[in-house]
């Protein structure tokens, strides 16, 4: 009769994830925008009312408002809705970033009045979503941008243990009875959860040193083996990490909505009203 160590059990159904290239395509699309910027430059920095800079106010304030309507209804649809909300973020993320780059590029580097002040409140809009980003990335998600649980999580810790419990090896010293591969522990995070977020990239930069640490002590296996017990162990450790700072993450994205809507509303109030005198004294007026 087949022992239980001999019982295949199924692998951790773990969230899906893919990798996002927004910043990637924005740095990309910067770089088109300033390289057009410079050839329109080679006879001076082109006007923020003339046709050149003009445009670029355009497109780009329709990026902006683009930004901010179209994400947003996403969000809010129900039933059927086009696209993942992931690719949504996605590219809200890009046109926003594109959109308020042109913006600034529109001022001409002139930065008084009410044009200023719009241009600064870009300024804090974009530099808040970099932040809004960093904290949306905390909480895990499914690959359509759905959160996952603590039920979830803790489902994935126990298939994941129990898939543990078959492969990892026994240690057997001459003389005494064998024991069970001690994993190694979840390493305490100065500050608690709110640190685990804040640095996240430095929290999983010591653990994965940790780790590479405590892996080297799997002792002789098959290689297929050898790598299934490196990723059940390195999974076991990211949906650790990820229990510890779910609760926090949320509520810190929850203080960030409070703060970053507002001001996205006041700069699009701001901007509206920019636009509008715009056109007024530089068309109705002739």
């Amino acid at each position: 009769m087949p022992t239980t160590r001999d019982q295949p059990v199924a692998k951790a159904s773990r969230p899906a994830r893919q990798t996002t290239y927004e910043i990637e395509i924005a740095l990309v699309s910067v770089g088109a925008v300033t390289g057009l910027y410079l050839w329109a430059s080679r006879i001076g920095t082109p006007a923020s009312s003339g046709l050149f800079g003009h445009g670029l106010g355009v497109i780009g304030f329709v990026l902006m408002l683009a930004t901010e309507s179209f994400y947003s209804l996403r969000k809010r649809a129900r039933g059927r809705a086009f696209g993942r909300l992931s690719t949504w973020l996605q590219w809200h993320i890009v046109t926003g970033i594109v959109g308020s780059y042109m913006v600034l590029l529109h001022t001409a580097w002139q930065f008084n009045g009410l044009a200023g002040v719009v241009t600064l409140l870009t300024m804090v809009v974009v530099g808040s979503g970099f932040v809004g980003r960093y904290l949306y990335t905390a909480i895990p998600r499914t690959v359509d941008g759905a959160e996952v649980t603590l039920a979830d999580l803790e489902s994935l810790l126990t298939a994941g243990a129990a898939r543990l419990e078959i492969l990892a090896p026994s240690r057997t010293a001459p003389g005494e009875t064998p024991t069970r591969l001690r994993l190694p522990p979840l390493a305490p995070t100065p500050g608690g959860a709110l640190t685990s977020v804040l640095a996240r990239p430095l929290i999983g930069w010591r653990d994965r040193a940790a780790l590479r640490r405590a892996l080297s002590d799997l002792g002789s296996q098959d290689q297929a083996t050898a790598d299934e017990l490196r990723r059940l162990i390195d999974e076991r450790h990211r949906l650790l990490r990820q229990i510890e700072r779910l609760a926090i993450a949320r509520r810190l994205l929850a203080l960030w909505h409070t703060v970053h809507i507002p001001i996205g509303v006041a700069l699009f109030i701001l901007a509206f009203v920019h636009v509008g005198a715009a056109v007024y004294y530089a068309t109705l007026l002739h």
